[in-house]
């Protein structure tokens, strides 16, 4: 799995999940509102073809050619994830979040009311050097 922030228009960061075997972004929003819409979709749509070629380009094809194909890259969105409250501009916090949990193999179990808690232990983090969960 790589895990890969994406910045949509310039002001909401997700989560996309690359599975290298399955040749699948998954996608992690913390905003309703934005997943059902068509032209949400669309936005990842450079991810199914630049993805695959950084792949080629960094030569991870040499290694494991048994993963390459011409087929495109399938993006999907998960629902039932976390939702942050609307307007708290928490998505970048979530987005990381989402990162952490999953990085541990833990379940997105937290919500809204854990944003305050969550920038702090981002912050002291980076101060650190250190993630733990």
């Amino acid at each position: 799995m790589i895990f890969i922030p994406v910045n949509l228009g310039g002001d909401h960061w997700v989560l996309a999940r690359a599975d290298l075997r399955a040749r699948r972004m998954r996608i992690y929003d913390s905003l309703v509102t934005f997943r059902e819409d068509k032209i949400y979709l669309r936005q990842f749509k450079p991810l199914q073809v630049v993805f695959p070629q950084w792949l080629q380009d960094v030569g991870f094809y040499n290694i494991r050619p048994e993963l390459q194909s011409a087929d495109l890259w399938k993006v999907r969105i998960v629902k039932d994830v976390p939702q942050q409250e609307a307007g708290s501009g928490d998505c970048g916090v979530f987005m990381l979040m989402f990162t952490m949990y999953l990085m541990f193999g833990l379940k997105l179990d937290f919500d809204s009311s854990h944003g305050h808690y969550f920038r702090k232990k981002i912050t002291v983090d980076i101060f650190t050097g250190d993630i733990a969960l």
